[in-house]
């Protein structure tokens, strides 16, 4: 029922002011419907265990969004809620679609349906308010407390000073990034310089259990931007569930190539545990013409891991699990096309690889308007690299003891030899209606 709701209600577009004209209020919609298609390599070990389906598998996607805003003299209202529908997940897969994305949620405004359902093929159906937030101005300062996106840094497929909440260049739709708790204020001296002090909520666990609040569950962080003619310098102080972070961004030009580099110094929460490390990005974007732009960047992370054998317990460890990183080797490069075939057609061709292995994900892509409110998009993921060996059961029991292998020692003997040709391939189809 209130999925149908949202739909019908995301139909609706609407401007309506108040007899006195003090009160602006707004109310759209989108739906979009995906299809993907998930292509398993050949080897007998991984479809066994479930890594990788056995045969080429579908997911259906159905995500509908009303959006509603209201606007006075001094504050402005934003709520969306998105619904998402989906058949049962096709297992791992290169790409998320980036639809029904989950954040950690301080006050829960969330459901889920059919929560009773024994099937793993059983349809997923949940729904989710993305943005729920109140700002406004006073003078020289811009205030917003709730749920709300937050982004950091000029990286554009890498982003290690994005540490909130970040978004990866695996997620096919990044229209709507998912909204988090934050208390958020903007302070701007002038036309060029802009401090913004954030607190988010980033951890399920915040409360421990004599109820005290907990910094490892907290994001805190001061970013500070000047611009000076053509360029950005902006620097990040932070506290990142316990991380303590320092940060420096810059975006230029030189000539008609501009130009931004990210970098990160990181020190864990737990010394003992963790080193310090360093995360850093240096990219360039040029605008050949009117319709074709190239970008490039190239990535670089300390904590990352060179020997392939390791990738499977760094994909274990907890800034993995929690969405933090994605990569598991430490030097990357990208690079992507983008050209503009007519006014109504952009086709688009990115590259992203693991310099130290020689293993990439290319992925091209079609956008299609087909009219002002709807947009046709087709892409995929093709993994490129060695493949994993082919192993049998056997080769993953200690001839020692004969008992099966566990944990480092199992993830070395699974025979990954390369990062992202340990990915299946996959292709996607996006419908996007907008109202």
């Amino acid at each position: 029922m209130k999925m149908a709701a949202s739909i019908l209600l995301g139909g609706l577009s609407s401007t309506v002011w108040a007899q006195d004209g003090s009160v602006k209020t707004e109310v759209h919609g989108d739906l979009k419907t995906f299809f993907v298609a998930t292509f398993p390599y050949d080897n007998t070990l991984y479809q066994d265990v479930g890594v990788l389906p056995k045969d080429p598998t579908a997911q259906g996607i159905l995500d509908g969004r009303l959006k509603v805003s209201l606007k006075t003299n001094s504050l402005r209202f934003l709520v969306h809620h998105a619904v998402t529908t989906q058949t049962a997940s096709v297992g791992q897969s290169a790409e998320q679609t980036g639809l029904g994305v989950q954040a950690p949620q301080l006050i829960d405004l969330g459901w889920r349906g059919f929560e009773d359902a024994e099937s793993e093929e059983a349809m997923r159906l949940q729904g989710r308010t993305d943005r729920l937030n109140v700002s406004g101005d006073i003078q020289s300062l811009t205030w917003t407390i709730g749920r709300q996106p937050i982004t950091l840094g000029h990286g554009l497929g890498f982003t290690p000073m994005d540490l909130v909440n970040p978004f990866f260049p695996t997620i096919v739709d990044q229209e709507y990034k998912p909204g988090v708790d934050a208390v958020t204020a903007d302070l701007f001296f002038g036309t060029s310089t802009k401090m913004s002090l954030i607190t988010a909520y980033t951890d399920e666990q915040l409360i421990s259990d004599t109820d005290d609040w907990q910094v490892n569950g907290m994001a805190y962080a001061l970013y500070a931007q000047h611009t000076f003619g053509r360029h950005d310098l902006g620097v990040l102080l932070g506290e990142m569930r316990g991380d303590e972070v320092l940060g420096l961004t810059l975006a230029t030009y030189a000539g008609p190539v501009g130009i931004h580099s990210d970098v990160t110094y990181t020190l864990p929460a737990d010394p003992d545990v963790e080193d310090p490390f360093v995360r850093g990005v240096v990219g360039a974007m040029w605008t050949a013409t009117d319709d074709l732009l190239f970008t490039s960047e190239v990535y670089h992370q300390t904590l990352g891991v060179t020997d392939p054998s390791d990738y499977v317990t760094q994909m274990e460890g907890e800034r993995y699990q929690r969405g933090e990183l994605w990569l598991v080797g430490t030097t990357y490069g990208s690079a992507s096309v983008s050209y503009q075939v007519t006014p109504l057609v952009q086709g688009s061709a990115s590259l992203i690889g693991n310099l130290v292995d020689a293993s990439a994900l290319f992925a091209p892509g079609l956008n299609v308007s087909v009219s002002d409110e709807v947009q046709l998009v087709m892409g995929g993921f093709i993994s490129l690299g060695d493949r994993p060996d082919e192993l049998s059961v056997t080769d993953l029991v200690d001839p020692s003891t004969g008992f099966p292998l566990q944990g480092k020692a199992l993830n070395s003997a699974l025979g990954v030899n390369s990062e992202f040709g340990f990915y299946p391939s996959s292709a996607h189809l996006e419908l996007k209606a907008y109202f």
